[in-house]
């Protein structure tokens, strides 16, 4: 299951947003910890419906994971930012 960290700059939020379980959520340190962690399992994260939305709605992609695959930055910048913000700069 692939899943989306997105940054809504108007907002100023963060969300994980998991498509196939049509599902976001507010990211917090939790949830950033379960993002980067080496064996990701997103099927234990609530959150939102996404009513069938695209991930674009809510915000700029900055990174992806898929549960056996490594965290695909696409904002490098901004995804250190988030990094600090939820884990001090780690």
């Amino acid at each position: 299951m692939k899943a989306f960290f997105v940054h809504d700059a108007n907002k100023e939020k963060d969300l994980l947003v998991l498509p196939e379980r049509d599902r976001s959520v507010s990211v917090d340190r939790d949830i950033m910890e379960v993002f980067i962690s080496v064996k990701p399992d997103f099927t234990t994260i609530g959150g939102a419906a996404l009513n069938g939305l695209p991930v674009e709605t809510f915000g700029r992609i900055i990174a992806s994971r898929s549960p056996d695959g490594d965290v695909c930055i696409v904002d490098e910048g901004l995804w250190q930012q988030r990094m600090a913000v939820y884990l001090g700069g780690v």
